[in-house]
């Protein structure tokens, strides 16, 4: 996918060139002693990073341009961080591990450097051969604002970068809270605050580093996606992929409802009375002083940051988009009394039921027929309950929101692109590659792209021509940018394989020939890959 997106200073030729990558999802990788990966490892293309890293580098140099790598969120995942096994803490700390308070994150994050060393040498490669690295806070790695944990990120850099000679090259890595944004060309984040089962109420916490309310706002204001990744979805064991949304979830449960039944019984038995403790625990405090904490330390930095970035009040305007109330601490009561009335409910159509098969069974007695056909009523009438009661409750087991899910990134993704009028906007999060128009002011086309994930991606009921794995990222070049996956073997850049969606005629109807007019070049360049 190629597409030329003009943007307010399209004459002008941006400085640097662009290579984005999200969702890597690192964990505590290879463990020294044992020889193994760690349970929760979900990442395990470390050579294969690196090589990209050295094309990426080769093709700079080739091209005479610096480069600035952007690694949109999710790089590292500290929701899937196993537990100690030294029998630290107590209760739910102990079951899953304590909460990333901002020195336990930096141990965390030490934990994965130390585990992936080639992927540090990789991110060293670029550094030490001018370029810049930038690190974009995702919803798994939110703790990367605190100075505790970038720490750590730099040591481990800085170690590499000293043996060969290169320590000042450290210079050129830089840690955003919330985007990356080049005015008139570009504006990336990770974008879960656009996600409503991912949204942080308050996601701006560098302030909160020294808060005696840290620990509360970390469990409080957590997003149900988090929540459930980080007391469920981690007692699956080795999976090779992450399930950022409710759509795939639904797909995952159905097909371990097929294919492994057992484990999902073994999960529940083993994870269903720590999530009601949990559940009661976050839906009984009544305490508000963290939340005044956060929002006071979110909108001090907002405010900062919207200074600094010389966006002002259409800074405030886009963290107004975000989705609220989606966090596990708002939904514990809700989902308690849903719970309540699930089972009132299940009580009721049970005495219902039993109360139509006593008077059908009563009715079926009163016959006067032999006592055959008597029987063989009764039978007929016992299969016919069991049948409904069974396609009722393997209809509730498998079903799965309608086939067309919402979007509500590329809904952001319009309002960011009208509102700063900004003709590329880059997001991560969903693990979805994801290639669609937006419509800028005075009817001039930008492009919205998701760049996917270096993860396997759990498609088993989706009939897309592609791998299993695609090490996609998103190139641009001037205003240029192009959505590509990396080949190992072949060592270079591959289209990837998108096909051609309603949506996208439906959204933007505007003639794609007036949308990319380009002072640059006669001719629009649009690549379709299908």
């Amino acid at each position: 996918m190629s597409v030329f997106a003009p943007g307010v200073n399209s004459l002008s030729r941006p400085s640097r060139d662009l290579i984005i990558v999200s969702d890597l999802h690192l964990g505590r990788g290879l463990d020294k002693v044992t020889k193994r990966y760690h349970r929760l490892e979900a990442f395990f293309y470390d050579e294969d990073f690196r090589a990209f890293c050295r094309w990426a580098c080769g093709d700079a140099a080739s091209r005479g341009r610096p480069l600035t790598l952007i690694l949109d969120g999710d790089v590292f995942d500290l929701l899937r961080i196993e537990p100690s096994t030294t029998g630290e803490g107590k209760g739910l700390e102990r079951r899953f591990g304590p909460l990333a308070t901002p020195p336990v994150a930096a141990q965390m994050v030490a934990d994965v450097l130390a585990g992936h060393p080639v992927v540090v040498e990789a991110l060293a490669d670029v550094l030490a051969a001018g370029h810049q690295v930038v690190l974009v806070c995702g919803n798994h790695d939110l703790e990367l604002q605190w100075q505790e944990v970038q720490h750590e990120v730099r040591r481990a850099l800085h170690s590499v970068l000293r043996e060969r000679r290169a320590a000042d090259a450290l210079g050129g890595l830089r840690f955003e809270a919330w985007f990356y944004h080049e005015p008139g060309r570009i504006w990336v984040e990770h974008g879960c605050q656009y996600d409503p089962e991912n949204a942080f109420q308050f996601h701006l916490r560098s302030r909160l580093a020294g808060s005696p309310f840290v620990a509360q706002v970390i469990e409080r204001d957590m997003p149900l996606g988090n929540f459930f990744q980080r007391y469920l979805y981690n007692a699956f064991g080795s999976l090779t992929f992450i399930v950022p949304s409710s759509r795939a979830n639904y797909r995952y449960f159905r097909f371990l409802l097929a294919n492994n039944p057992r484990l999902l019984l073994r999960v529940a038995r083993s994870q269903g009375r720590f999530l009601v403790q949990l559940l009661r625990r976050l839906a009984g405090s009544s305490e508000a002083s963290w939340s005044r904490a956060a929002e006071v330390a979110h909108a001090a930095e907002l405010e900062d940051l919207a200074e600094r970035s010389g966006l002002g009040e259409r800074l405030c305007a886009i963290d107004e988009i975000k989705c609220r109330g989606a966090d596990a601490a708002r939904a514990a009561s809700g989902m308690l009394k849903q719970a309540a009335k699930l089972a009132s409910g299940a009580i009721l159509s049970s005495v219902l039921a039993l109360a139509i098969l006593t008077a059908a069974s009563h009715a079926i007695e009163a016959l006067t027929v032999g006592f055959g056909w008597k029987a063989l009523l009764s039978l007929g009438l016992y299969l016919t309950f069991g049948a409904l009661t069974a396609s009722a409750l393997v209809a509730a087991a498998v079903r799965v929101p309608g086939d067309e899910p919402p979007r509500p990134l590329r809904a952001a993704a319009q309002h960011i692109a009208v509102l700063l009028d900004v003709p590329l906007v880059v997001f991560g999060h969903t693990h979805d590659e994801v290639v669609s128009r937006l419509v800028l002011p005075g009817g001039r086309c930008g492009w919205y792209f998701n760049t996917g994930t270096w993860l396997a991606v759990f498609t088993h009921d989706v009939l897309v021509p592609r791998e299993r794995v695609q090490y996609t990222f998103l190139r641009v070049r001037g205003h240029e940018a192009e959505l590509l996956h990396w080949s190992p073997g072949r060592g270079r850049e591959m289209p990837v394989v998108l096909l051609e969606e309603q949506e996208d005629s439906v959204a933007y109807p505007l003639p794609l020939e007036h949308a990319v007019a380009s002072p640059v070049e006669s001719e629009p360049r649009v690549t379709k890959t299908a």
